[in-house]
């Protein structure tokens, strides 16, 4: 290692949390989503270990809730106490998530361990043969909800070798994320630090390289959204403010999402192949387990078949079954079915008929995209009223091209094939 401080990036662990919107009555599969948080924060204390870090960061949301279960801040101690025996010290800051104010069994932990305070920013130093090597910065969230600007209060001391920046915040507005601690580039920028460490968003993101300002994301995705890598960072800087950045897997789970055009699917038994090939592509690509949601799309044969009662829910558990059995498995949470009847427009809008006419209205309302949606609304609004929190879940072109095709298969159906 070059002259400096080598140390990991860890942020939002979440532990404890359930994976959100999925219903897993596989008991291998069950217990496997219940422990991942924990699997995937063991995973970076054991990189912390390998690559012989200093120091851990971790930049909020250790916990998934302000009232965090004794068996979270049991393992989570743990995990410390690993470090501890490592000769590795932690660096702890408090997120919305498990905001100061929360709920603690106050066990005891290592001196090893430092959580910075709630009301300010605070430095500790990082020393190597009692010789400051590096002094790390942050503050917690006291509450829940922080909409002061943190970033504002951190400032370097020009004595130290290394400085490195925690915070859990929302920098540069990010619309999918509450706007906690918000803060932008120019204030990380005028504190000085070799590297911003933060937390919050749960993707990996570099927002900057001068100086290094990163989301490490989180170590497991929580929801069908946090799709793609999920782990820690091992981090190096030199005295000399050089730095290098290497992006470490930790994450036992892994969510997927994949669009699988049916088009030259005929039957449900050819379906249920293409599936399957679909999920053993999956699972061969991540090497673990997965949990996907796929979408069926394209004008298919066999789209008549999946619209009857009930046919879509069994061909899903069938598929289920078989792939939660193998090795690594997986879990198939969803099946969307996107798909249309195999018609031809062209032919319908060739004809004389009432289909013909069907598809000219339909046509007329997909080249008004206004006309469309005042139509949708027209239709939807009073659900929307008299159900609370009710949302149709489809764009105005999607409901549009659903509704066409589902009234073209019925008038079909009635009034024989077309030549």
């Amino acid at each position: 290692m070059s002259d400096g401080v080598r140390f990991v990036h860890a942020a939002d662990l979440h532990l404890d949390a359930p994976f959100a919107g999925v219903s897993a009555d596989d008991a291998r599969v069950g217990g496997a989503l219940a422990d991942a948080t924990y699997a995937a924060f063991e995973r970076v204390i054991d990189v912390c270990i390998e690559r012989g870090a200093q120091f851990l960061v971790i930049a909020g949301d250790a916990y998934n809730s302000a009232d965090a279960s004794l068996k979270a801040q049991l393992r989570f101690r743990a995990g410390m106490e690993r470090l501890s025996a490592a000769g590795i010290e932690a660096f702890i800051v408090h997120g919305n998530h498990d905001p100061a104010s929360g709920y603690s069994a106050k066990l005891e932990m290592s001196e090893s361990v430092h959580v910075f305070p709630a009301d300010r920013v605070g430095r500790f130093e990082v020393l190597r043969d009692d010789e400051v090597i590096a002094a790390v910065y942050g503050r917690s969230f006291a509450k829940s909800v922080e909409l002061d600007n943190f970033a504002i209060g951190y400032v370097r001391d020009v004595s130290d070798p290394v400085a490195v920046g925690v915070l859990h915040a929302n920098v540069g507005g990010n619309p999918d994320y509450d706007p906690y601690a918000p803060a932008s580039l120019e204030n990380l920028r005028a504190a000085r630090m070799d590297y911003w460490a933060l937390g919050h968003i749960h993707k990996q993101e570099f927002l900057s390289r001068d100086p290094w300002i990163v989301y490490a994301g989180s170590p497991q995705g929580l929801n069908p959204k946090e799709t793609g890598p999920h782990g820690c960072l091992v981090v190096e800087v030199t005295a000399g403010g050089a730095v290098s950045v290497e992006h470490v897997e930790t994450a036992p789970v892994v969510w997927a999402q994949l669009d699988c055009d049916v088009s030259a699917v005929q039957s449900i038994d050819q379906l249920a192949t293409v599936l399957g090939e679909a999920c053993d592509a999956l699972r061969e690509q991540a090497g673990r387990p997965v949990v996907t949601r796929i979408t069926l799309s394209g004008r298919t044969e066999v789209h008549a078949d999946l619209a009857r009662s009930g046919a879509l829910g069994a061909l899903v558990e069938e598929v289920r079954r078989e792939q939660a059995a193998r090795e690594p498995w997986l879990w198939l949470d969803r099946v969307s079915d996107h798909s249309s009847a195999a018609i031809d427009l062209q032919t319908i809008r060739e004809g004389r008929d009432f289909a013909t006419e069907l598809l000219r209205i339909a046509d007329e309302f997909a080249a008004d995209p206004a006309a469309l949606a005042g139509l949708v609304n027209e239709i939807a609004g009073p659900l929307g009223t008299t159900l609370q929190g009710y949302s149709p879940g489809v764009t105005p072109e999607e409901a549009l091209q659903s509704a066409r095709d589902a009234a073209l298969d019925l008038l079909l159906a009635q009034g024989g094939e077309r030549s």
